[in-house]
């Protein structure tokens, strides 16, 4: 049986959640006076006897710890009831959903889609193969096609309206499954208790007789460990295939955004099974940078112009125009050692950097006058490469659209083309994020500046430092992002580590708001 999710029923029961919760809460809050008075009453003398001395016995044991841990259980309710609310809201508006029905819909609706698409291309291959427009029924074979254009749009927007309830009631499905269970579970086995305890016997000399009593609750009751679920906000397929690839970049902040913005335009219109080649295809065209910015050269008529991060850059813009006007004034062969070296430096002056061996190829596009359009290779035959510091120029095919400048060499124009750096930078790329400014404390008993939060994709850790791997470090310690669920796992865990006990209250908070930040970064 499918996921049904009913609006009004989901509604009655967070109406009926609040009531329990403030009644339960009401509770706890008596019993917890009660048991306070109660021992306080034993240790002042007020009450005394064997009953009484066995009794604060069985209170301080069992059941005030039960209280301590009800209380918990209840506290943990209230704050994925909200949690819940929060995932409520995704799907409320649509009323009552079906997921098998849903998806039954949308198969039936991308068939209707198909149909009308082959049906516009069948009009729009007749229509270019008319000779004579005004000899046949043009009018009205183009009206059909605009019908069909517009049925076609809205079997889109329908799809596209099937796809958001399917998303968001998998969201829900997904969130909510994870929500009350070991709560629950402590309700329970305190129902058990309250049950079993009753059951027991005191005499008035303090003995007790717990035949047949089932005691078996307290230790399971210890044993259930509460995680608490915090709200995680809704996001469409998009956004995460965008997160993921922006935690795959690793890129720097303006970069990064950027780097968004792009892919958002490219993935526009696309089916999501396209999404992946589409990011891939736009991630091998990019040029990147030794501190993870986008770089592209822009080919003009009185030069060039660069862009970082798809803004105007002046600095690099000069040094491209500068180094270009140098190897025009010296004339070199296009496929000279000493050009290449020459286009090389200009890269190597950018922060763009090829690896050695890889594939990311430079080359010429040569125009003579007098002949067609030919590749020429970007070194002589006899030349594998060119290597200027820590570039290697490999001679090959041109893989890239982008152009960085038009030359005029002896021989006719010039386009000299360079591919993506992608691979370089992937092999190259930082290994983690950090997150907040630096914090100063003491670690171990000494003095520690530049403690800093990382988060790491590709291990899944959150790390507190302090130094480097050269360097050594002052501080290293992590923590897996998969085994927090909420920002309390993060207080929880920095108050345990002896490494951080000589921070004072501010730098601890610095570093838990920090490491919230890397946890949502890391699993957005």
């Amino acid at each position: 049986m499918g996921v049904k999710y009913s609006a009004q029923e989901s509604q009655e029961l967070i109406q009926a959640m609040t009531n329990n919760l403030q009644v339960a809460n009401e509770v706890t809050d008596r019993l917890s006076s009660g048991c306070d008075h109660l021992i306080s009453s034993l240790d002042s003398g007020e009450l005394t006897g064997a009953a009484y001395t066995a009794g604060k016995g069985l209170f301080t044991e069992i059941i005030i710890p039960s209280i301590k841990k009800l209380q918990a259980a209840i506290d943990d309710i209230q704050l994925e009831l909200t949690s819940y609310k929060n995932a409520d809201a995704q799907v409320s508006g649509y009323g009552d959903l079906d997921l098998d029905q849903l998806k039954e819909l949308k198969k039936l609706r991308e068939e209707q889609l198909a149909i009308v698409e082959t049906q516009i291309q069948a009009r729009e291959n007749w229509l270019n193969q008319i000779t004579d427009l005004f000899s046949l029924n043009w009018g009205k074979a183009f009206s059909e096609k605009t019908i069909l254009y517009n049925t076609k749009s809205q079997i889109e927007s329908g799809i596209q309206d099937l796809d958001d309830k399917i998303e968001k009631l998998e969201f829900f499905v997904s969130e909510v499954s994870q929500y009350f269970s070991d709560s629950l579970e402590v309700l329970g086995l305190a129902i058990q208790g309250a049950t079993q305890l009753s059951k027991i016997i005191v005499d008035s000399d303090g003995n007790y007789y717990a035949d047949g009593v089932d005691m078996s609750w307290v230790q399971k009751m210890k044993d259930v460990k509460i995680v608490s679920h915090a709200k995680r906000d809704f996001q469409d397929s998009e956004t995460r295939a965008i997160n993921k690839a922006s935690r795959d970049m690793m890129l720097s902040d303006d970069g990064d955004a950027y780097y968004r913005a792009e892919l958002k335009k490219r993935l526009k219109g696309h089916d999501k099974s396209e999404w992946d080649k589409i990011i891939d295809d736009y991630n091998h065209t990019l040029k990147i940078d030794e501190t993870g910015n986008i770089i592209e050269i822009h080919s003009l008529e009185q030069g060039y112009v660069v862009s970082k991060n798809g803004k105007y850059d002046a600095d690099y813009t000069h040094l491209v125009n500068k180094k270009f006007d140098e190897l025009k004034a010296q004339n070199f062969e296009a496929n000279s050692v000493e050009f290449w070296s020459g286009v090389a430096q200009i890269f190597s002056g950018l922060g763009v950097y090829f690896a050695s061996g890889a594939l990311e190829v430079l080359s010429i596009m040569a125009g003579p006058p007098t002949a067609g359009t030919s590749i020429v290779a970007g070194t002589a035959a006899s030349v594998s490469g060119v290597q200027y510091g820590n570039v290697l120029i490999a001679s090959g095919a041109v893989t890239s659209l982008s152009a960085i400048t038009k030359t005029a060499l002896q021989n006719g124009e010039i386009q000299v083309n360079y591919s993506s750096n992608y691979n370089s930078w992937q092999a190259n790329k930082p290994t983690s994020k950090s997150f907040g400014k630096k914090i100063s404390g003491r670690v171990n008993g000494k003095k520690v500046d530049n403690i800093r939060v990382d988060a790491e994709p590709d291990s899944g850790k959150i790390q507190v430092q302090s130094g480097s791997g050269k360097s050594g470090y002052n501080l290293d310690i992590d923590i897996e992002a998969s085994t927090i669920s909420s920002r309390q796992d993060i207080v929880n865990w920095v108050n345990e580590q002896s490494e951080l006990n000589g921070l004072g209250k501010g730098a601890k908070e610095e570093v838990i708001k920090n490491m919230w930040k890397a946890f949502k970064y890391l699993t957005q």
